[in-house]
């Protein structure tokens, strides 16, 4: 009996609730200011990946894929531009169609976007099942348990299934805003593609 008590006591220690983490990941997620952060991408086929993902709230975000990946994606409050090179096409959607947008929402705007379906512990990480209700999609997001930043995320398509997995998270600050603005390329041309020495060169790290 006692052994049954003290093992009740350290799950009730270790283990946060289910609403106890989604607390503090939307605290988390609300407190971001601007951030950058590497990821490898992989899907269904094995085909890879690699990138960095640029936050600057509210709003702004890029996702900028190393070569040889053809896609750029540049967001802000209103709409995402997606440039693909290989077929030197742009495309526009919605900003609640950004599947990064659970990053740049503040509380309120997350609460009418999304669902959270579960949230748990896992090992060192809090893990956060969610439904974005305008894309009807549902993903998995790895949240480091210490620090809340993002570890890992799956996207879970009809016939696809997406990971990724970032790398460590960077505070900046200076930011060219140019890293935000998708101009039309028939009239400006294709859009600049950088590697992650030149995207460095558009930030500071605090």
């Amino acid at each position: 009996m006692k052994y049954m008590i003290l093992m009740l006591l350290l799950t009730s220690t270790h283990f946060a609730s289910a609403a106890d983490i989604s607390e503090e990941i939307k605290s988390y997620i609300s407190s971001i200011k601007s951030i950058a952060v590497e990821f490898i991408q992989e899907d269904s086929t094995g085909r890879l990946a690699e990138g960095m993902l640029i936050i600057d709230k509210p709003y702004k975000f890029r996702c900028n894929y190393y070569e040889p990946f053809p896609i750029v994606i540049v967001g802000n409050k209103n709409y995402v531009s997606v440039y693909d090179y290989e077929m030197g096409h742009l495309s526009r959607i919605k900003a609640n169609e950004n599947i990064f947008n659970f990053l740049l929402v503040d509380n309120v705007s997350f609460d009418n976007q999304f669902e959270i379906l579960s949230a748990k512990q896992n090992n060192n990480s809090y893990v956060l099942r969610l439904k974005n209700h305008d894309l009807n999609k549902i993903s998995e997001i790895w949240f480091d348990k210490k620090n809340k930043n993002i570890q890992k995320m799956q996207i879970f398509e009809e016939n696809n299934n997406i990971t990724l997995t970032f790398g460590n998270t960077m505070q900046i600050g200076n930011i060219s805003s140019s890293l935000f603005i998708m101009k039309d390329p028939e009239v400006f041309g294709t859009p600049d593609r950088f590697t992650k020495a030149e995207l460095e060169t558009k930030f500071k790290k605090l």
